[in-house]
């Protein structure tokens, strides 16, 4: 094995055998597990996409673990789809049972792998008598028997469907019984992920009769995933070990970063990444191969410098042009054509991944027979949904390589016509996608297209104010709001106006301009009248300017007309409690805890509800509140004032002043001006500050 590891460490596009085990490498903790839950369970379906290595990961991982159990283990069988004629009655052979099983060429299939072909068994024969079950059997010795490939049981297109419907139930029976025969049967069947909701009306049929009990009739499903970051370095990593090559350092997790990101270009040109989780195993097998055929000779080092085969979208674009002509060929096609045609179905303006829903005879133009191929090559993969068949790109990753091949793409179609209204709804998608770099672009090349006042720019500076407001760049931020209002205003957009002089008493109070937030709120409120977040906004800025009790009357207006509103109750209830009005902040108090649990657990509202309980003689239920309220914010000032007149109501009047002096220096957040103002009159009052 080390020998034909030194001359071949990656098995490429193909499945990893038994014999490849010692290749094999990121998938033990995944090869573990799967066999722990085959000796445990009656059933056992893993289930993943296609090409994300199933076959792979039972035959080089799971299997050459399994004779370390105490388990006879026959050899994995593989299913085939219906032939397209149906066996004649003069081929039957005599027994009646073992004619029903060769009559459904799925059993047939599962014969092939358990028996000989001189022998007509039953599957139970089959499984019971397979040579490689140890003598003498035993009655609680498990028999691992593994099925791959059962999406076939459904994909099978050369039979009519209520044919296929009977040969399938056939199937799932005969198993049944050898299950029902067999006590410690254990059955694995290894799924397409698109497959797997039409394996459940059969699932009962394997469990009846099994007479095993809850742990040992149960079914259990084990996910299949693609290759993680870490798994994917040991796959690349690890089968050079015996060779006397290796990667320089940081070359292999440069590789697979480099398969897990994708480099892709909108219809606009505008250029954006995007990052997988995982890694592809058949795009990572087709890399390392490329890499340790490219390195300089014995005993070399591998590195990401490798020409193309360091490169990974070299490689992939290498790869997908070997497949197009194939295809092309078999299909009588043109290679350019079928590379354009691919590139437009199945990449969209946004440079994402399409789909394409099959059709009767021919799907996105093309005979679905040329999807076929390409999709048993790993360039398109399908779902099946609804007795249909859906198309996309096996990967984001050949999204790049496909672009990159068919440059046309980025200039034709809408890319000549894009004006400044798709650059919004482009930027307004990634901004949406958190892509922000892209958003951006997009956003200065829309107001470049439209300088003039028209909606389009309106909508463009709104998302370019909210792109600078995250970053906390307040002025720019109040620019593009403040020219989006004046767009709005000019085109009498009266709502779309308010909202944007709202945004910007946002922005202004945030950068601690107060009291040209309050006119730019009131201005808002003037065109919102009845907007509850608006007007109550209005009422905060009051508020920070020391207008308390203007504050307090649009609060007491708000809940008029929007009784639900969790914001205005609350800033009424602190108010009222500042205020002194303790009877009407315990109504507001009882009111949010009724309809939002979440605003009262607030600190600051615990803070302020313990002083209004004080003041009421409730001292001990205050303290309670308060104290949780100062844990949870040590360094609000709000709280810090609070809990001082509740520890005053309590006559420790020296710790009070103490919380009094922290409320002056708090941060997070700070007492307001007339605030401050009241903490220093209580600790004048007190003696506490000369």
């Amino acid at each position: 094995m080390i020998e034909a590891a030194a001359s071949t460490p990656y098995v490429g596009l193909r499945p990893f055998t038994e014999e490849d085990s010692e290749l094999f490498f990121g998938r033990d903790a995944a090869a573990h597990a799967l066999l722990a839950e085959w000796l445990r369970c009656r059933v056992v379906i893993a289930h993943g996409p296609t090409g994300v290595g199933k076959t792979s990961l039972l035959r080089a991982g799971v299997l050459p673990s399994a004779p370390s159990t105490d388990a006879d283990v026959l050899p994995v069988a593989r299913l085939s789809g219906p032939a397209t004629g149906q066996s004649s009655e003069e081929d039957e052979p005599a027994d009646a049972q073992a004619s029903f099983d060769a009559g459904n060429p799925f059993v047939q299939a599962l014969l092939r792998c358990w028996s000989s072909p001189a022998d007509t068994p039953t599957l139970l024969d089959a499984i019971r008598d397979h040579p490689d079950r140890r003598r003498p059997y035993s009655s609680t010795r498990p028999i691992l028997v593994a099925i791959d490939q059962v999406e076939e049981l459904f994909a099978a297109r050369s039979v009519q469907l209520d044919q296929l419907d009977q040969l399938r139930a056939q199937w799932f029976d005969l198993l049944a019984q050898a299950a029902a025969a067999l006590p410690t049967l254990r059955i694995l069947l290894v799924v397409r992920s698109d497959h797997r909701a039409a394996l459940e009306p059969y699932l009962r049929l394997l469990l009846a009769g099994s007479g095993g009990g809850p742990a040992t009739a149960s079914v259990s499903e084990v996910s299949v995933a693609a290759l993680e970051p870490r798994s994917a370095q040991a796959a690349l990593v690890e089968p050079l070990r015996a060779t006397g090559t290796h990667f320089a350092s940081g070359a292999a997790e440069a590789c697979v970063d480099d398969l897990a990101t994708s480099r892709v270009v909108d219809a606009t040109g505008a250029e954006s990444l995007l990052v997988a989780d995982t890694v592809q195993p058949v795009f990572l097998q087709l890399v390392a191969t490329a890499m340790w055929r490219a390195r300089p000779g014995a005993d070399a080092v591998i590195t990401s410098r490798l020409g193309p085969a360091g490169n990974v979208t070299a490689v992939l674009a290498e790869y997908l042009t070997l497949v197009l002509v194939t295809v092309a060929r078999e299909h009588d096609l043109d290679e350019g054509e079928l590379r354009a045609w691919l590139t437009r179905t199945f990449v969209t303006e946004r440079g994402r991944r399409g789909v394409a829903d099959e059709g009767l005879t021919t799907t996105a133009g093309l005979p679905t027979a040329v999807l076929e191929s390409l999709t048993a090559r790993y360039v398109l993969r399908c779902e099946h949904r609804s007795g249909s068949r859906r198309f996309e790109l096996f990967d984001d990753r050949l999204i790049e390589p496909l672009q990159r091949g068919f440059p046309e793409w980025a200039v034709s179609g809408t890319a000549a016509e894009a004006n400044a209204g798709d650059h919004l709804r482009a930027a307004q998608v990634s901004f949406a996608d958190h892509d922000l770099p892209t958003a951006r672009t997009h956003v200065e090349e829309a107001l470049r297209r439209d300088p003039g006042r028209s909606l389009t720019r309106a909508g463009a500076q709104t998302l370019r104010a909210q792109m600078c407001e995250m970053q906390r760049r307040w002025q720019d931020a109040e620019a593009c709001y403040r020219e989006a209002a004046e767009i709005y205003e000019s085109l009498s957009d009266t709502e779309s106006s308010g909202r944007m002089l709202a945004a910007l008493g946002r922005v202004l109070l945030e950068s601690g301009q107060t009291t040209r937030a309050v006119e730019d709120l009131q201005a808002a409120s003037e065109r919102l009248p009845g907007d509850a977040e608006v007007q109550a906004a209005l009422a905060h800025a009051l508020w920070r300017t020391g207008q308390p009790w203007a504050a307090a009357a649009i609060f007491s207006a708000v809940l008029t007309f929007a009784p639900d509103s969790g914001d205005a109750l609350a800033g009424r209830a602190r108010l009222r409690v500042e205020l002194g009005d303790d009877a009407a902040a315990m109504q507001d108090f009882e009111r949010l805890a009724r309809s939002a649990a979440q605003v009262v657990a607030q600190p600051s509202m615990r803070a302020a509800r313990a002083v209004a309980l004080a003041r009421r003689g409730q001292v001990a239920e205050a303290a309670n509140e308060s104290s949780v309220a100062l844990r949870e914010a040590p360094d609000s000032g709000p709280v810090l004032w609070h809990v001082a007149e509740v520890i005053r109501a309590r006559g420790d009047d020296e710790g009070a002043d103490g919380l009094l002096r922290r409320a002056l220096d708090a941060a997070e957040p700070a007492l307001l001006p007339h605030q401050q103002s009241q903490v220093l009159r209580l600790l004048r009052r007190s003696g506490a500050m000369a």
